[in-house]
């Protein structure tokens, strides 16, 4: 299977559950491995045990991202189907810069994670579908960037900016849909 990295930005909010979501998996693990040698198994067994089980007890942040966005990629409004990208936009879409959106009023962490590359393009395929027309628009009527407009041209660029579909926004949608959210340690 081939792999892509996807660089996206999430929530400060979501990667801050994705710390927790790490750190509560290092734990349990830690914990299991103990149990493990408590009960007689060689290191090498209970490395083995380890490897074993690490997919479905502890998933990484990679894979919980793969299975949150299959789920919302299934969804009607994201489902296709579509058309294959063609070279010119998948051009288009390598290039760095941040896609216009609404302002989420919430800070934004950037992070990576290393996809199957069929979800990859297919996140792509439907960011862009779904997009292509509102960000159309966004460029003809010179409303991208946010400075310098009138109020009735603001609140024109934030409504078609609420139609763009940006990767990084399909996948913040994935996590809060379904991502099971991580308990707050307590204070100890």
């Amino acid at each position: 299977m081939e792999y892509s990295n996807l660089s996206v930005s999430i929530t400060a909010r979501q990667a801050a559950q994705m710390k927790l979501r790490t750190k509560r998996q290092k734990a349990e693990r830690e914990e299991y491995q103990k149990q493990l040698l408590r009960e007689g198994m060689s290191v090498r067994q209970m490395r083995l045990e380890i490897a074993r089980v690490r997919g479905d007890y502890w998933p990484t942040l990679d894979a919980l991202v793969a299975g949150c966005l299959r789920r919302r990629l299934a969804e009607d409004d994201l489902a296709g189907p579509w058309e294959p990208l063609t070279e010119e936009e998948k051009l288009g879409m390598s290039l760095s810069g941040r896609w216009p959106g609404p302002n989420l009023g919430v800070g934004l962490t950037p992070r990576s994670f290393i996809l199957p590359s069929d979800l990859f393009e297919q996140l792509r395929t439907a960011s862009w579908r779904v997009s292509e027309k509102p960000l159309a628009e966004l460029g003809d009527r010179r409303l991208t960037h946010r400075g310098h407009l009138s109020e009735q041209q603001r609140a024109e660029r934030e409504r078609l900016a609420g139609l763009v579909h940006s990767p990084s926004r399909i996948v913040r949608d994935a996590l809060d849909r379904y991502a099971r959210a991580e308990a707050e340690p307590e204070d100890e």
